[in-house]
């Protein structure tokens, strides 16, 4: 099985027993003897959707790459399943479509449409939440003062340790 797994952040993450840099690959064919034998499913498309569905969940984070037996390198993505499932993809929405879509959903979601938000907006965001619009915020300088008036509520933990993260990763990709 030809093909690999690919960390697309900046960022070191741990997953499927091991530490992976940025950029890494890790080969198909190391990751199906490790769990595809184990777990008893078979070699090519049914092993990529259990990595998928399974193991990789987060398509922004993990690029998964494979050759099928015409030796073309497909890209595992939501794309492949549309065509699997003869359904043309949407349109993707122009900046202002979709800036005005997010600003018509609700009030919540306006500050991810301008890649910014209040400090106030971002320290008052559940884990869930965070989780979508954190890697849409790039201004640095209100993550930190969100970090900062987050680190002094209670209960906020896990926000401040995702801010962390999230101006860490700004930090290097200002770096490159």
């Amino acid at each position: 099985m030809n093909g690999y797994v690919r960390n697309a952040t900046p960022m070191w993450r741990h997953a499927m027993k091991r530490s992976v840099g940025p950029n890494e690959k890790i080969p198909l064919l190391e990751l199906y003897e490790q769990y595809g034998i184990k777990h008893s499913i078979q070699e090519g498309e049914p092993f990529i959707n259990w990595l998928r569905e399974v193991k990789l969940k987060d398509a922004s984070v993990w690029e998964i790459k494979y050759a099928d037996d015409s030796d073309d390198v497909v890209e595992a993505t939501e794309e492949t399943e549309s065509k699997e499932k003869k359904v043309k993809p949407k349109k993707k929405p122009t900046k202002n479509e979709s800036r005005h879509m997010l600003k018509k959903d609700s009030p919540s979601n306006a500050f991810v449409a301008d890649n910014t938000g209040t400090v106030e907006e971002i320290t008052n965001l559940s884990v869930r939440d965070a989780r979508e619009r954190l890697p849409r915020l790039l201004d640095i300088k209100v993550l930190k003062y969100s970090l900062h008036q987050a680190s002094q509520l209670a209960n906020k933990d896990t926000l401040c340790r995702m801010l962390r993260k999230r101006i860490q990763e700004l930090d290097l990709i200002s770096k490159l």
